[in-house]
């Protein structure tokens, strides 16, 4: 989504930081020994659209705006982050991210899950050096969201059953918790109130919430699945990943008797993806899942305007502009 992360560098002060940001991140792999080093450069150097960090430095905006002092917490989101792409690399058994072959399929399993695991914990090793219990304990539970949301989609892989309920749930803690906290670790370190916190803390939940949902909707656009993000079409429901417009179009019982059939097969071709989405497209799934999209959106600018800080809230908006030309089904 390249479109996105080139939005985000339209604000101003966060061009110069992003820019430190990745050599920081190139620093910390090149510090690494061997297969360590080489790994975790291929991922975590391979570009990106940076968004929790981006997030987490308006946040961090203020008079006393330190850089420095901030590209260690940077650093951690993007690096657990990376972690979780590389345990859902694993289980999707994904040949390619950001058009770089995966870990575990240039190497093995073994070896995907060990420096997964490494980054993960080096996420915590980074941001102990802030001595901060408020940070560790905000980062410790959306750790734990984490990998509970991956059990969750584990779980319910091909469960053509769940409810919208189940789907929010889940994403809450897969997508939208590392959202949180990259929000609330800005409000931390630049000192604001309890009450702002708090207010970043729900805006990343929804800002959190509105990207997954957009990820869905780009997923069933034939016109930018493939050229936007180097995946095919519908590449959710190949991988048995049911997604909100999925939901929608489950309550049509007709719609979802002809998926069932289709999802007991060992993998969907592209003939049978156009014919999913053509029936997709004629209930009103898409449509509900464009305005389920706008609803979260809507609350993200909602909290925004109640943040202390100028500066904060007018990049907290671009970021939601971002979000929205990212995607034509969104618009």
């Amino acid at each position: 989504m390249q479109n996105q992360h080139n939005s985000l560098n339209e604000i101003d002060f966060l061009k110069q930081d992003i820019h430190k940001l990745e050599k920081y991140l190139s620093d910390y792999a090149d510090s690494l020994d061997g297969i360590l080093r080489e790994t975790v450069k291929n991922t975590l150097i391979a570009g990106g659209k940076r968004i929790r960090p981006s997030l987490f430095l308006i946040c961090a905006r203020n008079k006393n705006y330190d850089i420095d002092k901030l590209l260690p917490a940077a650093a951690s989101i993007e690096i657990i982050h990376t972690a979780s792409l590389i345990h859902d690399d694993i289980i999707d058994k994904s040949i390619l991210r950001r058009g770089r072959r995966t870990i575990h399929h240039t190497y093995d399993k073994d070896t995907a899950k060990f420096v997964g695991d490494y980054l993960f914990t080096q996420t915590f090793a980074i941001l102990n050096g802030y001595n901060d219990s408020r940070i560790n304990t905000a980062m410790s539970e959306a750790a734990e969201l984490l990998v509970r949301g991956e059990f969750s989609q584990l779980r319910t892989k091909k469960d053509l059953y769940q409810s919208e309920k189940t789907y929010f749930e889940k994403i809450f803690e897969k997508t939208s918790s590392l959202f949180k906290v990259s929000c609330m670790l800005g409000g931390i370190l630049s000192e604001s109130g309890t009450a702002d916190i708090e207010n970043m803390g729900r805006l990343g939940e929804y800002i959190g919430t509105s990207f997954q949902i957009n990820d869905d909707l780009i997923d069933m656009d034939i016109s930018e699945s493939s050229s936007r993000i180097g995946k095919p079409v519908g590449n959710d429901l190949r991988q048995g990943d049911i997604t909100l417009p999925f939901i929608y179009g489950f309550e049509d019982p007709g719609f979802r008797k002809k998926i069932e059939k289709l999802i007991k097969k060992n993998s969907l071709t592209d003939s049978d993806m156009q014919n999913v989405l053509e029936i997709l497209t004629k209930t009103n799934a898409i449509e509900r899942t464009r305005s389920k999209f706008f609803e979260f959106i809507n609350k993200a600018r909602g909290v925004i305007s109640h943040i202390d800080g100028r500066e904060k809230r007018e990049g907290l908006l671009k970021v939601c502009e971002s979000i929205i030309n990212s995607s034509r089904l969104a618009k």
